[in-house]
């Protein structure tokens, strides 16, 4: 069940989501000392799919920034494949506490994702990877140009995105603008793929792309 009545303002469900960077602030730091559990209990799997479609590119001491990461499922995702040097940003100050807690992360910042630029140096990454996240940010293509930004040339950028929300808010366009003015070449957009399955508001209504570019050198 994704209602949460404890939550006060305008996200009151994972299907609803919003742009709203207060209010997501507020449902992730309630739910973070359960949101693994619940999050196993609905089968979610992006962050292992995710970690698959990185893999042949993690190697011992690639730098990686897990944007959005939670309580850090995608980074333990990553470093079962290859010891890296990890880094995490999300909004939530609650979810950075349970990351901390798995020992995987070299730095932990928190920062509103939709502020950009990043509080981070130009072309210090390897891989930049955002799972899960992009529903709640309103200008995707500013913060996807940010970790072009971040992440070298010829690095790559993980990005996932639900199905209801990718032709609503005009990713194939928004990849294609990026891809022509020279920002990144696609790699790889999935066909969709399972998200929460075990939630009865998603179910195989919703699924998930995962998108995989490559920085322009």
């Amino acid at each position: 069940m994704t209602k949460r009545p404890d939550v006060d303002g305008p996200l009151t469900s994972l299907r609803q989501g919003t742009t709203d960077a207060r209010a997501v602030q507020q449902y992730y730091d309630d739910w973070a000392d359960g949101y693994d559990a619940t999050l196993q209990a609905w089968l979610y799997r992006a962050p292992e799919d995710s970690a698959d479609l990185l893999s042949p590119h993690l190697s011992s001491g690639t730098r990686v920034l897990d944007v959005g990461c939670g309580t850090g499922q995608l980074g333990h995702a990553l470093c079962q494949r290859a010891a890296l040097a990890l880094d995490g940003m999300d909004i939530s100050a609650a979810s950075l506490k349970q990351a901390q807690k798995r020992g995987i992360y070299d730095l932990l910042m928190q920062h509103n994702l939709q502020e950009t630029p990043l509080p981070v140096d130009d072309n210090i990454y390897d891989i930049a990877a955002t799972v899960g996240v992009l529903t709640y940010i309103a200008d995707a293509e500013a913060l996807l140009r940010d970790l072009c930004r971040i992440v070298r040339g010829g690095g790559v950028i993980a990005f996932t995105q639900r199905t209801d929300l990718w032709e609503e808010r005009g990713f194939d366009e928004m990849i294609e603008r990026m891809e022509a003015e020279g920002a990144w070449q696609r790699d790889k957009v999935s066909a969709p793929m399972p998200y929460l399955p075990g939630n009865e508001e998603f179910a195989d209504e919703i699924r998930v792309i995962h998108t995989l570019c490559r920085v322009t050198p």
